[in-house]
């Protein structure tokens, strides 16, 4: 049988761009999706984007280090004694109150990591590496042997995390790809990054297993998805919406952050709804 598959990551609670890659893999007669994690926060989907990707009975579902990081913050592990922290409670507590408790549980209890065979190719699938889904060491300019460590024994490994669209090889000549971001795509170079359209790929593995790779690139309607951010009253509304017109994130910038936090309180808001979660 031919198996033509979606591949998608790191849609980032972005649904308007989801649905528009789902409409472009729609027309392009594909067969099976697999999803590599991150599929929640900055954005303001929720519930209806967990439907959304579930309606498609993915054969593969990974979390991502979003997803890991989302739980630890809900069973007590995280930590709020920095802006960026209570940036990300801020946001699970957004979450949170927006997800089913279960598909809440179904999400966090998915493997980071996991390997499928098609038409004798076997895949290694990962959000970062098999044993960890967070990290620098699969970014484009790292070390060979860390993609020769991804990929392992397999014939092909895929990855998402670094939001960017990658084809390149193991030291032995392993494929190793990685479809970028559906709903948050990145770029080091200015001309690429000011390219905001969604990012996936599709594999075509014949029925000798010979394998065709393509990637793609979705327009869908950023002004769509502010306003359905502000309709749901997404915490850092104007931070999120640099991030759509941009490209660039403000997770790590402290001092933005700090303001943000001070003049919403969300310090105390956050304090008080995980005290109560306890």
């Amino acid at each position: 049988m031919l198996h033509r598959i979606a591949v998608l990551a790191d849609v980032h609670g972005n649904l308007t761009a989801l649905n528009a890659v789902l409409a472009d893999a729609n027309q392009r007669a594909v067969t099976d999706y697999w999803f590599l994690g991150d599929l929640f926060l900055p954005g303001p989907g929720a519930e209806k984007l967990y439907q959304t990707l579930a309606a498609l009975t993915p054969s593969v579902w990974l979390q991502g280090n979003w997803e890991q990081g989302i739980n630890a913050i809900m069973t007590g592990m995280g930590q709020l004694n920095d802006p960026s922290q209570v940036y990300f409670a801020r946001l699970t507590e957004y979450l949170v109150t927006h997800l089913s408790a279960d598909h809440y549980a179904e999400l966090v209890q998915r493997p980071i990591a996991t390997t499928v065979t098609v038409n004798g190719l076997t895949f290694q699938l990962a959000h970062n590496q098999p044993e960890r889904s967070t990290g620098h060491d699969l970014y484009p300019d790292e070390q060979q042997a860390n993609f020769d460590h991804l990929a392992g024994d397999a014939d092909v490994a895929i990855y998402g995390h670094t939001h960017q669209q990658i084809m390149r090889v193991s030291k032995r000549g392993q494929l190793i790809i990685n479809p970028g971001a559906a709903g948050q795509p990145y770029s080091p170079y200015a001309k690429f990054m000011a390219d905001q359209r969604a990012h996936y790929a599709i594999l075509t593995v014949d029925e000798a297993g010979r394998l065709s790779v393509d990637f793609c690139k979705v327009d869908y309607d950023i002004e769509l998805e502010l306003a359905v951010a502000r309709d749901q009253q997404l915490p850092y509304l104007d931070l999120y919406e640099h991030l759509r017109r941009t490209g660039f994130t403000s997770t790590h910038d402290q001092a933005l952050l700090a303001k943000v936090n001070a003049d919403n309180d969300y310090i105390t808001e956050v304090q008080h709804f995980f005290d109560a979660q306890a």
